[in-house]
């Protein structure tokens, strides 16, 4: 199964830095692609270092540790690992102090993807037209729709859909959300920051320009432009593996169909 990928970062029109972090492996640590994008928080320097920790910790456990696959306890290992060093380095540095990050991950080998998260950045499956939501939100309104204390449809609006339960750095242990999903062809598996939902480009709107016509160095591209186009309150990164099929097969994309999934906004 051939492998396409793509990503892009950008701060959007209203940052002025870049706290988001992204990295795409191909054919490195045991794996067939690598997809990591983190999301920095704790205001400028300090948000932008927390996702850069975040992500160079995760890498570097996952190139060292000389095992292979998309294995789910390698995955916690080396998030645990990421989470130890944001923690000591906002512990050890007061300027820093309160900074955190959220992590995605998406590790694929062997027609299996495995995925991690901790707080809001989304991944999804989009396969046969519709999207799904493969990560876990850890935002306060998204756990009380877990618990059934309130509804989704009170957590889209809610004050505090800002306010994380869970990420990288911010407390000394971390608990992860992991999952294993089945990958065939034509499918393709997307990490976001919550950028892109902010400046208010949807997920069907988001997976319609990544794969509409198979360049998805260009169709990253085009999400950025759009929610530029839409005012990108917040930064913007994108991440994308697509699994290759015959052309004459995919000549137009299928419709993405509607889904009624929390996004969260931009201000941890």
């Amino acid at each position: 199964m051939r492998l396409k990928v793509a990503s892009a970062t950008d701060p959007g029109l209203e940052r002025e830095e870049n706290e988001d972090s992204v990295i795409v492996w191909r054919n490195k640590a045991g794996l067939d692609t690598l997809l990591v994008v983190c999301d920095g928080m704790g205001g400028h320097a300090a948000g932008q270092m927390a996702s850069s920790i975040a992500v160079t910790t995760l890498t570097s456990v996952l190139a060292e540790d000389g095992d292979e696959g998309a294995d789910l306890e390698r995955l916690k290992r080396a998030c645990k690992q990421a989470n130890t060093a944001v923690f000591e380095a906002q512990r050890d540095n007061p300027e820093w102090s309160g900074m955190g990050s959220t992590m995605v991950v998406a590790a694929i080998s062997n027609g299996e993807v495995a995925v991690l998260n901790v707080g809001d950045s989304p991944a999804y499956l989009f396969h046969n037209g519709d999207a799904k939501l493969i990560s876990q939100d850890h935002s306060w309104p998204a756990e009380q729709v877990r618990l059934g204390v309130i509804k989704p449809e009170e957590a889209a609006s809610h004050p505090l859909k800002h306010r994380l339960t869970r990420a990288v750095g911010v407390w000394e242990t971390i608990q992860s959300y992991t999952d294993k999903v089945k990958i065939e062809e034509g499918d393709a598996i997307v990490l976001c920051s919550d950028g892109v939902e902010t400046a208010g480009v949807s997920v069907a709107e988001m997976g319609k320009l990544l794969l509409k016509d198979g360049d998805l160095d260009k169709g990253a591209k085009r999400v950025i432009d759009r929610c530029r186009e839409l005012g990108a309150p917040d930064n913007v990164t994108v991440a994308v593996a697509r699994f290759d099929v015959d052309v004459t097969k995919t000549q137009a994309l299928p419709r993405l169909k509607k889904i009624g999934l929390m996004q969260k906004g931009a201000d941890h």
